[in-house]
Parts: C-alpha cells; sequence; structure tokens
C-alpha cells in the first residue's frame, strides 16, 4: 500500500536525522549493553534513569554524575536484518558475466529454500537512540537523590508476511489460502523528559537484609511519529485456473507531527513546502509514563532489585488518522473495462477516520535482577581487581518498540583491574526475547572525572561484521563529581 511505502521511507530518513532503555532490549548505555543487556541491580547515577529508579539512592563515590554531548555524546544504535552483508552480496550483488558485467545470479533450489527461509523467518528490527542530557545527584540518605534524563528516541519493525515470500519462491498454488494476518508494520518517533527520585526507605541491623532503596520516575512523552498495523487479517485464495477470491480486511493507524505533513488518511499525505528542521517540532501525541523499582542490600556482595517501567500511554490526537477496510474481492480474469473498475473499486473501498484518537502502549517491562560482587565474597581470600556478575530477567507486557512479550535472560560481567591505565573489561550472554542470543562485550575508560565506553550487544558484529545480521553500537561518556 502506498501509505505505508511513504510513511516508511520518512521514517527511516528522519531517524538518521537524529544521527544515529525502555522496554526489555535496544535502548541502552553502553555498560549494560556490554553486559548483553543487565542492568536492573548493578545500574547508578545517570545509568539507573530509566532501568530502576530506586538505584539513584546507592550510594557511590561521587555524588553527582552528569551525562551530555561532550566530550562524547551517548549514541545507541541497532539494526537486525534478515540477511547478512555478506549474504546480501552473495544473493543480489550478482556475478561476473566473464566479459567485465555484472549480471544477475541464477539460484538453484537449495539457495532459494535458503534464501526463503531467511526472508521468511525473520524481521526488520530499528532502534535509535540520542540521549541530550541526563544527570543525577545523590544528597544523603534522608533526602534521597534525583535524576533527570531529555532523550529523544526511534524506532521500527517490519515483518513481512511468509505469503509474500511463498509467492516469489513458489509461485501461485490452487487451494491454498495465503494470509497476510502475520504482517507487523510498527515504526514510532518520541521525545522523552523524566524526572526521577530515590530514596532509602529501610535501614535493618540484624536482618535478612541490609536495607531498600525505592524509587519512582514520571516520564513525559511527545509523539512525532506513529504507525502501526493493529488488524490485518486479508487473504488470497485462487480456487480455479480463472477464479480468485479474498478479502481486504486491515486496520492502520498512524500520526505524523503537523510540522512534517498535513495527513488527510488514505493514500493522501501533503508534505510541508517550507519545511525547515525544528529541535521541537509541534507533536503529534502526548502521553505519559512511570517507573517503579527497588533494590536492596542483601549483605556486601549481594544486591537483588525489581523494577516496572514504562508504564502509561501516548495519546495521539493531532494530525492522526485511522485507516480500515473490509471488503471481499473476486478475480475471474477480467478483460473488460467494467469488470476492471469493479475489481479496483473493491480495493480502493477504504475507510479513513482522521477525527478519531487513538492511543499506543508504552514499552511495560518487568525486569528482575540480582548483581554479585565476587571479590567481597567470604569464600573469596584473594582476586586481582573486582569482578562483578550479574543476572537479569527481562519480561515485556506488549510488543511495543524497543519491547517484547517473550522472556528474556542475561547474564553479565564487568572486571577492573586495580590499575588505572588497563580499561574495564565488561561481556555478557542474553537469550529469550525478539532478538535471541547475543553475545556483547565492550571497554570502559576512567580518566579522572571522565569515564568513556563503548560497547556491542553483539560481538560477532564485531569480529565479522560482513556475516553478522545483528548491527549494534553504543558509546557515551559520564562525568562524575
Amino acid at each position: 500500500m502506498k501509505i505505508i511505502i511513504i510513511l516508511f521511507a520518512f521514517f527511516i530518513f528522519h531517524s538518521i536525522s537524529y544521527s544515529q532503555s525502555s522496554g526489555t532490549f535496544g535502548f541502552s548505555d553502553a555498560r549494560s549493553a556490554a553486559m548483553a543487556y543487565s542492568y536492573v541491580s548493578n545500574s547508578r547515577g545517570v545509568d539507573a534513569i530509566g532501568t530502576n529508579p530506586a538505584n539513584l539512592a546507592i550510594p557511590m563515590s561521587k555524588k553527582f554524575s552528569l551525562r551530555t554531548y561532550l566530550p562524547i555524546p551517548q549514541l545507541n544504535f541497532y539494526l537486525r536484518t534478515p540477511l547478512s552483508i555478506e549474504k546480501y552480496n552473495y544473493y543480489f550483488g550478482g556475478v561476473d558475466d566473464g566479459n567485465g558485467k555484472t549480471s544477475g545470479r541464477y539460484l538453484n533450489e537449495d539457495e532459494k529454500n535458503e534464501l526463503k527461509e531467511m526472508l521468511g523467518d525473520s524481521d526488520f528490527l530499528m532502534n535509535f537512540s540520542l540521549n541530550h542530557l541526563s544527570a543525577s545527584y545523590y544528597h544523603s540518605d534522608k533526602v534521597g537523590a534525583f535524576g533527570f534524563s531529555f532523550v529523544d528516541r526511534a524506532g521500527f519493525r517490519l515483518k513481512p508476511s511468509k505469503s509474500f515470500t511463498d509467492l516469489i519462491f513458489s509461485g501461485l498454488y490452487m487451494n491454498k489460502i495465503y494470509s497476510l494476518s502475520d504482517l507487523i508494520a510498527k515504526a514510532m518517533i518520541w521525545r522523552e523528559v523524566s524526572f526521577s527520585y530515590g530514596r532509602k526507605v529501610i535501614d535493618i541491623e540484624n536482618s535478612f537484609v541490609k536495607n531498600l532503596f525505592a524509587g519512582i520516575s514520571f516520564k513525559f512523552i511527545s509523539g512525532y511519529y506513529y504507525i502501526s498495523t493493529e488488524k490485518n487479517d486479508s487473504y488470497f485464495n485462487l480456487e480455479s485456473d480463472f477464479l480468485m477470491k479474498g478479502k481486504l480486511d486491515y486496520a492502520i493507524k498512524f500520526a505524523l507531527s503537523p510540522d512534517f505533513a498535513k495527513n488527510y488518511g488514505k493514500d493522501s499525505i501533503v508534505w510541508i513546502d517550507d519545511f525547515n528542521f525544528s529541535f521541537s517540532p509541534a507533536s503529534a501525541g502526548k502521553g505519559f509514563g512511570i517507573d517503579i523499582g527497588f533494590s536492596s542490600d542483601i549483605n556486601d556482595y549481594l544486591n537483588v532489585a525489581i523494577a516496572i517501567t514504562d508504564i502509561g500511554s501516548i495519546k495521539w490526537k493531532n494530525n492522526q488518522a485511522i485507516i480500515k477496510a473490509n471488503s471481499e474481492f473476486t478475480f475471474e480474469g477480467y478483460t473488460s473495462k467494467e469488470k476492471l473498475d469493479s475489481l479496483k473499486d473493491k480495493f480502493d473501498n477504504v475507510e479513513s477516520d482522521i477525527n478519531s484518537q487513538f492511543s499506543s502502549g508504552l514499552p511495560t517491562a518487568l525486569k528482575v535482577g540480582a548483581s554479585f560482587q565476587l571479590e567481597k565474597a567470604p569464600f573469596i581470600k584473594s582476586f586481582p581487581g573486582s569482578l562483578l556478575v550479574v543476572f537479569d530477567y527481562n519480561q515485556g507486557f506488549n510488543n511495543e518498540i524497543g519491547n517484547s512479550t517473550i522472556p528474556r535472560f542475561s547474564l553479565g560481567f564487568e572486571w577492573n583491574h586495580p590499575s588505572k591505565y588497563v580499561p574495564i573489561i565488561r561481556t555478557g550472554l542474553s537469550v529469550g526475547g525478539i532478538v535471541g542470543f547475543t553475545w556483547g562485550f565492550g571497554l570502559g575508560f576512567n580518566a579522572g572525572p571522565l569515564e568513556f565506553n563503548f560497547a556491542s550487544s553483539n560481538l560477532a558484529f564485531l569480529l565479522s561484521p560482513n556475516s553478522s545480521r545483528k548491527i549494534n553500537f553504543v558509546m557515551d561518556s559520564k562525568w562524575r563529581f
């Protein structure tokens, strides 16, 4: 459908213009990404904003932490495609015909089946985030700690229907229903401004736990772009050589900032002629969200934590539209103009509602974790430096951008050598979720009040980028005073 192509093309262009965690994956700081998105019990300072606000109240050596553009902005880029660069070049890069010219590659049955399987069983995922400013300040156990964050986020997911790949590689079979119900198209661009507070609420002597910290974040959301296939029960079936029957039955919700274009629904989007980039364009939707978290030191070397993040929604009520179709069609090898026009009218019978408002959920997720400081354990007599071991369980409650209802488990490690000249080494493994298995790796560097971090949640991309289907790179810097 023309409207989907236009909107996704706009989304990709606009996402790149932003130059480059909510939910259960996809948006993270470099430290957490290196540890395979493990963060709920071990995040501290500004890293606790968006993961577990209770961790703001856990004292550190420095009371103030700041993340901004200088010296390195926090950028997070994640991309997953059905084909690696190597596979793409093989199947679509062509072959030399012997005369110095490139011609198309002819595929054998095994190659067709491999390509069909890769395209039919995977999807496109892309997430961007740009942190403009984050800050945290710890005052005392009595007063607590405060946090602020200002972040732009963008992401999309596109899962083609298996019926498309079946049709392309196997052709049209008689009496086979080609359903499009597995088609998923979703994209969003939004801005998030959050205010967080954390405090020690219990300090217990001679108990099972030493203390308990609690925290809460309030998030104010401005939505600039949204598209989602809310329903798609369309199908078609070739009943005989000259008879095809089917049904168009779908609903698409989308909205975009009026500073970008005027939305008239259906296939009609009128772009703004005198468009000028604005740091704060008019929003298409407004939303509100809450993060709630708890964290507890069991002893000097074990911490456990739980958080529920992104409880809330966005209401899209400016420049929005809901597009619906619900009609059956029959194709009998029409040759007359009247019959062709009748079929075309069936496809054009689309309802476009530009008056009704609609809402979309935030990527609400439950996060449970534990962190173990190995060198402080009583059974460890001597250890070179410090080793942090982290375990996380993440459970999303919806499939919004950056989230998944498939549970995800991760195990992360962070080794800090006593010498300041040796970088902090981090790694981790994650299984489950929509991204599947990942092996993260990253490095951290301390330079007085500054900390630099570089990471990827997919080590295979760092070792062999051409053969990897998952591309992820995160970098950031942090001031501590």
